[in-house]
């Protein structure tokens, strides 16, 4: 039995296809669909789980075949290379880990207190 004092209630939208595929997996695994959204947010602030290296190794591969094309070394009169304006948008789209020891801003806990 779940012990419902040790959980807060918290709202969050989801689109009516997310709903749908929580609702069948939830069916199909037989885990609440609350239960599922535990585990997708306590495995997504770990940040070490095989999806997201999975996924940011995905993204250093294109960054490295992207750097390694000759093409892509043409220069915009900025002087940024286009491997390197492709590159830097693909950095953006990086999971990134959080910091343990730091606040929503990157500030260490112990210098905002």
């Amino acid at each position: 039995m779940t012990h419902f004092k040790n959980y807060k209630p918290f709202m969050a939208y989801l689109t009516q296809t997310d709903i749908d595929r929580v609702k069948a997996y939830s069916k199909k695994s037989h885990v609440p669909m609350a239960q599922l959204v535990r585990e997708g947010v306590a495995s997504r602030i770990a940040g070490e789980n095989m999806y997201s290296e999975g996924y940011n190794d995905g993204i250093t591969k294109c960054i490295s075949l992207i750097h390694d094309m000759r093409f892509a070394q043409m220069r915009f009169p900025s002087g940024a290379s286009f491997a390197e304006t492709v590159e830097d948008e693909l950095v953006k789209h990086m999971w990134k880990e959080p910091k343990e020891d730091s606040d929503e801003e990157g500030r260490s806990v112990k210098e905002s207190m």
